[in-house]
């Protein structure tokens, strides 16, 4: 990491010496959320109070080169001190981004090279959309995330690497990445290699993103010492974003991917039930959108890793409901509507109604619990940003552990 982030500097260094004389342009989004529910361990009544925030910048060299950084903080319990040294820490900070993208304009094309740290353009993700077409983000509020600008992160990638992507005249842009995930690190194993191709378009009235990759797991191999790589497994996987329609109508998104998909020899002396695509490697999310005059409603069916639904607002204490959860899957209805003013600043309301299975300890026993959630929300608009709460309650819980059904959240995000 310090040979990659002292190239990184370097590079920098050289680029800001390039285009000194570009009038650089700054601009950033943060957000912060606090949150209230009980803890789920605890016998009687004792509310954790919850922390997270995210700040994210980009200084602008002339459309040239952009500079950016992200960082994340969280706190499982504001209030609480005394694990911050412990095995399992109360908070932590993460850097989510560091990158360095160069620009190179042909007679037909834009081409972008860039140099990344952490989480960039994730599969799963818009952002990639968004920092080509310049669109606003197309992924649900019910999978609404202070994570950051990628959002809830469905692929695990935590990557130091090199990218390039081509964006001719038109609405398409092709991008290929060559990068060591950390997040996919596995105790036998090195910095996984991955390589990964991107495809995106608007194309009429369709949003069109596709991610598909390969990772290259090394190993010594002690019965061949002249190999310089030991390759025992490929490791394939992808993700697609697809919106058919605006989405602020009447509209249709599709999200799927998988995280891992094994490929090894026929004789193998592995597992055999270990070339099986595994259901926490899943996920996928169909949402049609109704746009009315007045109100609108979403209907949805989803299944999320536990990782991933643990930063999603509406789903997170599900997966603390039930500690070991693998994944959740299940459906949602969301009736809002954002076409309510108080005096010229506007409000939305809304209510989201969840029904989730969550998927508790595959180690041969499939235990399965059940939820259903009602989760009125409210949003305003106010000093530049959106100041949004919510309330959840866990019907089902609501008879044999009441005090343990209820949770809130408050949040703030802005551009600046």
């Amino acid at each position: 990491m310090k040979r990659f982030l002292c190239a990184a500097a370097i590079s920098i260094s050289a680029a800001l010496n390039l285009f000194a004389f570009e009038s650089p342009y700054f601009n950033g989004y943060t957000g912060f959320l606090s949150g209230i529910q009980n803890e789920y361990d605890s016998k009687s009544f004792d509310p954790a109070f919850t922390g997270e925030t995210f700040f994210a910048g980009q200084i602008d060299f002339g459309g040239k080169l952009f500079l950016r950084g992200e960082f994340y903080a969280k706190a499982n319990d504001i209030f609480k001190y005394d694990s911050l040294n412990g095995d399992t820490p109360n908070s932590y900070l993460r850097v989510e981004e560091l990158s360095a993208t160069y620009t190179v304009n042909s007679a037909h094309a834009s081409h972008y090279i860039s140099l990344y740290y952490g989480n960039f353009e994730p599969v799963g993700s818009d952002l990639f959309l968004q920092r080509q077409f310049g669109i606003k983000p197309i992924r649900s509020s019910f999978t609404e995330s202070f994570r950051g600008l990628a959002g809830a992160s469905y692929y695990p990638l935590y990557a130091q690497g090199i990218g390039y992507t081509f964006h001719p005249e038109g609405n398409f842009a092709a991008g290929i990445n060559l990068y060591k995930n950390k997040a996919a690190e596995d105790e036998n194993q090195d910095d996984v290699l991955n390589l990964d191709l991107r495809l995106a378009s608007l194309a009429g009235i369709s949003t069109i993103d596709f991610s598909a990759g390969l990772a290259l797991p090394s190993e010594v191999n002690s019965e061949d010492n002249d190999a310089l790589v030991y390759i025992k497994e490929l490791q394939l996987h992808g993700g697609l974003n697809f919106l058919i329609g605006n989405r602020n109508t009447t509209s249709l998104l599709i999200q799927g991917g998988v995280n891992k998909y094994i490929l090894r020899k026929d004789n193998s002396d592995s597992d055999s039930d270990s070339d099986k695509i595994e259901m926490k490697d899943i996920w996928a999310f169909v949402e049609p959108r109704a746009q009315g005059k007045y109100i609108s409603i979403d209907t949805s069916g989803f299944i999320f890793p536990a990782e991933a639904a643990e930063d999603m607002i509406f789903l997170r204490n599900i997966i603390r409901r039930y500690p070991g959860t693998e994944n959740v899957l299940g459906m949602n209805l969301n009736i809002h509507t954002d076409r309510l003013y108080a005096g010229a600043t506007r409000l939305s309301v809304g209510a989201h109604t969840t029904f989730a299975v969550s998927r508790i300890d595959p180690d041969g026993d499939d235990k399965q619990e059940n939820s259903l959630c009602i989760s009125p929300y409210a949003g305003i608009e106010i000093l530049g940003g959106t100041l949004n709460a919510s309330v959840s309650v866990n019907l089902l819980d609501l008879k044999s552990d009441p005090e343990k059904s209820y949770s809130a959240t408050i949040g703030f995000k802005t551009k600046f």
